[in-house]
């Protein structure tokens, strides 16, 4: 299944906006596509609906006819383009095959207790597509939609912050209709409501989990430890360090407040205020800040990666990186 995933240290792979050729496409996906304004338009609908799917089903029909087309994954414990606890933004340049790509850290692979970095976040890459002049930005959003953990509440927020033109909603049932309900009669907002795709590729527990995981250690194979003084580096920022201790993820951003390249904590001594990170970045010249999540790695004596957690996540065993030492370079 990973064969062809991503190799560190990339943050983000538009090439993954591609449909596999025997993807089924319902003809009511078809006739909705010309009624579909331009502008944000934001993708809506439970886990396995479906969603993601039409998400980028949409990006590629729009593809060939709109310049300057962004694409705005929002999921951030299944990211279609990127690593799990980020959000990421992908955007065509103006008559270019290239890519513009930009991520933004969440700290962790659910919204929930999250969920102010996670709107906050979305706006940041928004205003991005919109300073590279964006005509059209596809929002594929989170399978979270239950009111009782948020999902609606997170919902109604990041569609009042983005003000879309357009809302697709998958249904299944009734499940969405909290949310789309005050929105059939806002006048600037069009609602579009589809059935959700009994074909969806649905994947179990544990197949994300694996996926998740892969990700992660291809990501930081590359890693090396660096120590970073933080009373020397008075210019770099630090938010949430009274959550630093081993084995935390962190992000490494730009004066933008956008990610430059992830870290794990290896180790954190307050007194010197020195902090040991294993980083698959090899320059650390444009870091302005440091954010700390609350996802949490366990990391074997030598600094190498064990296993991974997250609340409530079954840990999953994984080699560490060839050749570590815990050993590395200061900063």
């Amino acid at each position: 299944m990973l064969d062809n995933e991503p190799r560190s240290p990339q943050l983000v792979w538009p090439e993954y906006l591609e449909l596999p050729p025997e993807t089924y496409i319902p003809r009511s996906w078809e006739l909705i596509l010309p009624r579909v304004p331009p502008g944000t338009i934001m993708v809506l609908g439970a886990s396995d609906s479906g969603k993601s799917t039409f998400a980028t089903y949409l990006f590629c029909t729009l593809r060939g006819d709109t310049p300057r087309l962004g694409y705005l994954d929002c999921d951030v414990g299944q990211s279609t383009i990127g690593l799990p606890t980020t959000l990421n933004l992908a955007a065509t340049p103006y008559l270019s095959k290239g890519w513009e790509s930009f991520t933004y850290f969440v700290g962790s692979v659910s919204p929930r207790g999250h969920m102010l970095p996670f709107v906050i976040g979305a706006h940041k890459l928004q205003q991005q597509a919109q300073t590279l002049g964006v005509t059209t930005l596809i929002v594929d959003t989170t399978g979270l939609v239950q009111g009782s953990a948020g999902g609606v509440a997170l919902k109604h927020s990041i569609i009042e912050l983005l003000q879309p033109t357009a809302l697709v909603a998958l249904r299944q049932g009734a499940e969405l209709e909290p949310i789309l309900r005050p929105w059939r009669h806002a006048r600037r907002i069009q609602v579009f409501e589809l059935q959700a795709v009994a074909h969806a590729l649905a994947r179990r527990r544990e197949e994300r989990i694996h996926r998740r995981h892969e990700l992660w250690r291809r990501y930081f194979d590359q890693g090396m430890s660096r120590t970073l003084s933080l009373r020397h580096l008075s210019h770099i920022a630090v938010f949430g360090l009274g959550g630093a201790s081993r084995g935390r993820l962190l992000a490494l951003q730009d004066q933008r407040g956008l990610v430059l390249g992830l870290g794990i904590i290896q180790a954190y001594d307050p007194g010197a205020q020195e902090l040991v990170l294993h980083t698959p970045m090899a320059d650390l010249t444009d870091v302005c800040s440091l954010r700390i999540g609350s996802m949490r790695f366990h990391l074997g004596e030598d600094g190498g990666i064990r296993e991974w957690f997250h609340r409530d996540s079954v840990p999953v065993f994984t080699r560490p990186p060839e050749g570590s030492d815990g050993a590395g370079a200061r900063v």
